[in-house]
Parts: C-alpha cells; sequence; structure tokens
C-alpha cells in the first residue's frame, strides 16, 4: 500500500488537537510508550502541566503522559503523528 502525505486525509489541525484537551473531559487517549508500546485508554483528562520545558498530559489516574507521545485525543490526531491514525485498529 502506497502513502501519500500530500493527501487530504492525512492534513492534521494542531487547532483541533489543543482543543480536544480539556481538562475534565473523559477521551480516548491513544499514545506511545518510552518502548513505543501504543496504549490506547479511555482516561479523563485532569490538567496540561508544562515540566521541565515539555508539555505533559496530567491524567485523573495520576498518571503522566508527555504530550509528545500523544497519537491522539478523541480521534484528533497529533500534528506529530499525521496519518498514524489510519494504520491502527480499534480493538
Amino acid at each position: 500500500m502506497e502513502t501519500d502525505l500530500n493527501n487530504p486525509d492525512f492534513i492534521v489541525d494542531e487547532n483541533a488537537f489543543r482543543a480536544a484537551l480539556i481538562p475534565g473531559k473523559f477521551v480516548r487517549l491513544e499514545y506511545l510508550t518510552d518502548l513505543n508500546e501504543f496504549i490506547k485508554a479511555d482516561v479523563t483528562i485532569k490538567q496540561l502541566l508544562h515540566q521541565n520545558g515539555a508539555d505533559v498530559l496530567e491524567l485523573a489516574t495520576g498518571d503522566l503522559v508527555p504530550l509528545d507521545r500523544v497519537v491522539s485525543v478523541s480521534g484528533n490526531l497529533s500534528p506529530r503523528y499525521p496519518g498514524y491514525g489510519n494504520y491502527s485498529c480499534d480493538c
């Protein structure tokens, strides 16, 4: 299968991604761990923090997820991972 990053399906809106980061909102979060494991979780966002020069999502569970490892929030893809959602399954 060929991929074409110029395809409009691969255009990612940074504003839509950032707008999905609402404290107190229950979301489907997809992210990569430090070991590059793909994790899908339904969680509540507690807050967006800025620690050590990087943005970090604090979840209601107490977990901290670096924003640069977040693939999508409720279907809104991160600009760091354009087109990633096209290859993930909903299993």
